[in-house]
């Protein structure tokens, strides 16, 4: 059996002060992390992780303390916590709703920032053909922009056979 891998680096490191008390919380679940002065720095060695289990005691106060802050993060979150039972004390939350792109985006969009930019290499525990690889992720405040190495060689080979759009 193989093992697939999509090691990811976020750049710049971001502020704290950024992120509102949730999205620290769950970028901390989504990838690994490291305090870097006031600012984190995130990464995945095998992926980003997009199951997530929360406590709802505990999202309910960070919610708390994200009053009034716009995120589409928040917004998922209380949709989600509106499906619990009374009873739940943890629930489960798919990030493949959102993304960590979206998430880059409401900090990009209401800090200093100017952009969060994402590389991942797509790496196999054996020698695939489908196992290798990599992207390059650009978010600013108005756009989301990615590129693969898969989708550059398709182009290039488009264009090399003059199957390219002009």
């Amino acid at each position: 059996m193989a093992d697939y891998f999509s090691q990811t680096v976020i750049r710049p490191d971001i502020p704290r002060t950024a992120m509102t008390a949730l999205e620290y919380k769950v970028l901390g679940q989504m990838f690994d992390h490291e305090d870097v002065g006031d600012d984190v720095y995130f990464c995945a060695s095998h992926g980003p992780n997009d199951l997530l289990f929360l406590d709802l005691a505990e999202v309910r106060a960070l919610l708390g303390e994200d009053e009034g802050v716009g995120s589409g993060l928040a917004d998922l979150v209380r949709e989600e916590m509106a499906k619990c039972d009374p009873d739940d004390v943890e629930f489960e939350l798919d990030m493949s709703a959102i993304g960590f792109e979206g998430i880059f985006q409401d900090i990009v969009q209401r800090s200093a920032l100017d952009y969060v930019e994402v590389e991942a290499a797509w790496t196999c525990s054996k020698m695939r053909p489908d196992g290798f690889g990599g992207a390059a992720t650009l978010i600013t405040a108005d756009d989301i922009e990615s590129v693969s190495t898969a989708g550059w060689l398709d182009e290039a080979i488009a264009r090399l056979s003059g199957d390219a759009p002009s």
